[in-house]
C-alpha cells in the first residue's frame, strides 16, 4: 500500500503550488513528488485529504509534516479527519493507528461513536504538537 502524501509549496502571493506522491516523501519533498496544481488558496489545499492519504507536507521557509488522521472510529467516513504535527512522526502514527484501531472496537463493544471520536481527538491533541481539522486552514496562513 502507498503513502499517499500531498506536498504543498508556499508561493509569494499566498498560495499554494501542489504536489503529489504516492510512496511519500522523505528529503526532497518536490523531487519526490510530481505536480497537481498550482496557485491553490489555503483552503483549497485541504480539500482533497481524506483518510487515504498519509501526510500532508507543507514547504514554506521551513518543512512542516502532519500525520492524517482518522477520527471516524467506525472507518465509514473518510472525509472525517484531523492533521497532527509532530517532532517524531513515525511514534505519532504507530500510537494513532493502535488508538483508532482501539477506538474501532469500543464502538463494536457499545461505545457511541461520538464520544468515541471526542476521546480519540482528546488524545491527539495531548499527544502531537499541533491537530488541525480540515475546515481550518488558518495554520497555512501562519498560525501553525
Amino acid at each position: 500500500m502507498g503513502r499517499r502524501t500531498l506536498v504543498a509549496v508556499a508561493r509569494a502571493d499566498g498560495r499554494y503550488d501542489c504536489r503529489y506522491a504516492h510512496w511519500g516523501v522523505d528529503a526532497d519533498p518536490v523531487a519526490q513528488s510530481r505536480p497537481l496544481g498550482e496557485g491553490w488558496t489555503a483552503a483549497a489545499v485541504l480539500e482533497p485529504l481524506d483518510a487515504t492519504y498519509e501526510r500532508l507536507v507543507v514547504r514554506d521557509e521551513r518543512v512542516l509534516t502532519y500525520a492524517v488522521c482518522w477520527l471516524d472510529p467506525a472507518l465509514s467516513d473518510p472525509d472525517d479527519i484531523a492533521l497532527a504535527r509532530s517532532d517524531d512522526l513515525a511514534a505519532l502514527r504507530d500510537w494513532w493507528v493502535d488508538r483508532r484501531d482501539a477506538a474501532a472496537r469500543a464502538v463494536d463493544a457499545g461505545r457511541t461513536p461520538d464520544r468515541v471520536r471526542t476521546d480519540l481527538l482528546a488524545g491527539l491533541r495531548t499527544r502531537a504538537a499541533a491537530v488541525h481539522l480540515p475546515d481550518d486552514a488558518s495554520f497555512l496562513r501562519g498560525g501553525r
